[in-house]
């Protein structure tokens, strides 16, 4: 909870804040989403720590911070509703007044976040890992937060956003080696990156897509040569993407259409279409699978790294979605695009291969954000229902109510503690295909039910635009389709067991 400095952080002090007076000017300061404080009734509130879990009138309460939204607030909610959700925020009576001090309610509500609500302590992260964390959030509080609305109406986020993680060692740079320039850290710290977005509601801003499905093309896969000659780009931020999937091809990519085929003067020319393309329409570098010989199959199938301004690339079409609006999604349009032969990632007629080198640690990644999603979501519920008044009580004494969150916290520590172990292993190359795929299918389909659940505990709020509980319920759809359809995920696993796909050509 954010204090104005002359209040210091006594236990006095904040008990005897009735006879604090303030003037328009001082409550003028506090303005921002990480230091709110509102004017209700001519009583002032620091509603800080309120605005990420308030179900409904966040943006009322941002668009008068620093001063009196005492009308649109009151337009839905009672002024006591602050204080059921934020008992300690009343920070004192506006000068020239006769407000007093309001009353404190008489059951003081408890405040769970997304570490708390766990029953066993993780012990997957060290000390350096959990100080990355607090820097982090710290990062994504000052820069992503107060314009997150922005940058969801735009359908993309700023590249200078960007640019500003990689500096501050947030974005590529963290997996960058140490010798080429980067900071070489373990993925651990990529880990803790895509867990703090999804804990402060950012889940749009789609920063593990180039740490944790592109970059590794680059990192592992590219010669000495190209590494030299691309990585600049990446330690500066720029947005990469990958091109998989197409309009006619999903999750089957041993079946690309997408040809590459020589060109004279050297290289290949490249025709195809790319769709569901993350920061296609802004990546400044495009890693495609494509066809390199039709006669061969999925051996037949390289990389290529297409650069934004070669001539014949297009963004064809930006796509509406159900949730992550802030990332832009696109269908790339390939027509006669020469790409030199020294931009074939690696070996030509690998390209399958390094996907499948790449996709378990994707999918990992993957889960990891479902998992924080959860944990979050079952953070928000339990503490709405402790603050929300029914049947003269609170929603939280119902038996049914505390029955059905027991049950969720406890999938939720269960899927929390296979994905940390997920986690080990990946940072000692230990992670196989099929524990990848278990982690994927098992955390995005917990996500996804865990916030349709508890949505269902906030009522009508739950199911507001703004609703934190509301985004992440269609923030979490679509991770149970993308880096691979779940229902591919399970072949994956069940081939394990000593079966065979079925196929539909087979039937």
């Amino acid at each position: 909870m954010a204090q104005s400095s002359f209040l210091g952080d006594g236990k006095a002090k904040r008990e005897s804040l009735g006879s604090v007076r303030l003037t328009r000017a001082e409550v003028a300061k506090h303005c921002t989403a990480g230091d709110c404080w509102v004017i209700v009734n001519d009583r002032v509130y620091d509603v800080t720590g309120f605005l990420d879990e308030h179900p409904a009138g966040r943006n009322i309460i941002l668009l008068h911070g620093g001063k009196d939204c005492t009308k649109e607030f009151l337009e839905v909610h009672s002024e006591d509703y602050i204080l059921a959700f934020a008992p300690n925020s009343f920070v004192g009576c506006l000068e020239g007044s006769s407000a007093l001090a309001p009353k404190k309610p008489a059951n003081v509500p408890v405040h769970f976040d997304s570490s708390k609500i766990l029953a066993l302590k993780r012990n997957v992260y060290g000390d350096e890992h959990e100080a990355y964390r607090a820097s982090f959030r710290t990062f994504l509080q000052k820069y992503v937060q107060p314009e997150y609305a922005k940058f969801e109406a735009k359908g993309v986020v700023d590249r200078e956003v960007y640019s500003k993680m990689a500096q501050e060692g947030f974005y590529l740079t963290l997996g960058i080696p140490s010798a080429c320039g980067g900071r070489g850290l373990d993925w651990k710290h990529n880990c803790v990156v895509v867990e703090e977005v999804e804990d402060l509601g950012c889940g749009g801003l789609f920063v593990n897509l180039g740490n944790d499905m592109v970059l590794s093309y680059f990192t592992e896969s590219c010669t000495n040569e190209q590494r030299a000659r691309w990585l600049p780009k990446l330690r500066r931020g720029a947005v990469i993407a990958v091109a998989m999937s197409e309009p006619e091809v999903g999750s089957d990519l041993g079946q690309l259409s997408c040809r590459a085929t020589p060109s004279p003067n050297g290289g290949w020319t490249v025709n195809g279409r790319k769709m569901w393309i993350s920061s296609g329409a802004v990546a400044e570098l495009t890693v495609v699978a494509c066809v390199t010989d039709p006669t061969k199959g999925a051996k037949g199938i390289s990389m290529l790294v297409i650069e934004s301004e070669m001539p014949g690339v297009s963004c064809a079409k930006r796509f509406g979605k159900l949730g992550k609006h802030a990332s832009d999604t696109c269908l790339i349009t390939l027509e006669d695009v020469h790409v030199p032969r020294e931009n074939l990632v690696g070996e030509e007629g690998k390209g399958f291969q390094y996907m499948m080198q790449h996709l378990p640690r994707e999918r990992l990644s993957i889960a990891v954000a479902s998992m924080a999603a959860a944990r979050r979501a079952l953070a928000l519920a339990v503490n709405y229902v402790h603050g929300r008044a029914a049947f003269g009580a609170n929603l939280g004494t119902l038996q049914a109510v505390q029955q059905e969150l027991a049950k969720i916290r406890t999938e939720v520590q269960v899927g929390t503690t296979f994905v940390d172990r997920c986690i080990a292993d990946a940072c000692q190359k230990q992670l196989s295909a099929e524990a990848a795929s278990m982690a994927k299918f098992f955390a995005t389909d917990l996500s996804f039910r865990v916030a349709d659940r508890c949505q269902q505990l906030f009522g009508g709020y739950g199911y507001l635009k703004n609703s934190p509980i509301g985004k992440i319920m269609v923030d979490q759809r679509v991770t149970r389709v993308y880096g691979g359809a779940n229902e591919v995920q399970l072949e994956i696993i069940s081939k394990g067991l000593g079966f065979k796909p079925q196929r539909a050509s087979r039937l």
